[in-house]
């Protein structure tokens, strides 16, 4: 069932090229439901609380897509801009428009896009002072995980993720998208994304048991996950 283990099936959209009309309809959908789903809300706090005083001095994006995300919350949670912090987005097809690079470079954000799979990434990545990841783990199985959790750990004091959960109120969630008018992609990889989702303590589990680290995972609203990990320095 549902609560019992997570199951990995192919998200249509991570199989389309970025060009491609239903791609470029489901993005849309997303950018739409990151606000529907309370992600902004969720990061936003999370930036305010975590860094009240300046923004890190390099920042990761894993899996991070069209980097819709990022370009909504950084300015919000920073209004006197990046300060020069360095801006690395992952994924193994960016999809990220000139505008979006653009605005945040005139907000002194110094974005740079990186072609990889996020593994491939942290294996050979050597220090950053935060990686994020919004939707993105779920993609993953357990095994995937742990290893790129260890090289996590080695290059970053902070990772923090905001994920599907997989409970009842997500796959209810799931239900109500063709009422907002979602493509057909977006509703197939939702109730997906649900099924692999995360419940519980299991991204903590799944971290190096390290003495230095501390490990903290909720849900957060209805749909949400959130899991943070922090290096005691």
């Amino acid at each position: 069932s549902l609560m019992n283990s997570r199951r990995l099936s192919p998200e249509i959209l991570d199989s389309l090229p970025p060009s491609d009309p239903r791609a470029l309809a489901s993005r849309r959908d997303l950018q739409r439901l990151h606000s529907f789903l309370g992600q902004e809300k969720l990061w936003l706090r999370w930036f305010r609380q975590k860094y009240p005083d300046r923004p890190p001095s390099s920042l990761v994006d894993l899996g991070s897509g069209d980097g819709h995300l990022l370009s909504r919350v950084l300015p919000l949670a920073f209004p006197s801009g990046g300060g020069g912090s360095r801006l690395f987005f992952v994924d193994t097809q960016p999809s990220i428009p000139d505008s979006t690079l653009d605005l945040l470079r005139r907000q002194n954000w110094l974005p740079t896009t990186i072609f990889s799979e996020a593994l491939e990434w942290a294996q050979q990545a050597t220090s950053a002072e935060l990686i994020l990841s919004n939707l993105f783990l779920h993609h993953l199985p357990n095994t995937k995980l742990q290893d790129l959790f260890r090289h996590l750990a080695r290059i970053a004091p902070v990772f923090v993720a905001a994920e599907p959960a997989r409970n009842l109120s997500a796959r209810i969630g799931c239900r109500f998208l063709p009422i907002l008018g979602c493509h057909s992609v977006t509703l197939h990889d939702a109730r997906v994304s649900v099924e692999s989702g995360f419940r519980r303590t299991e991204l903590s589990a799944l971290w190096p048991k390290l003495p230095q680290w501390r490990t903290e995972e909720h849900r957060s609203g209805l749909f949400n996950h959130f899991f943070s990990a922090d290096k005691q320095l």
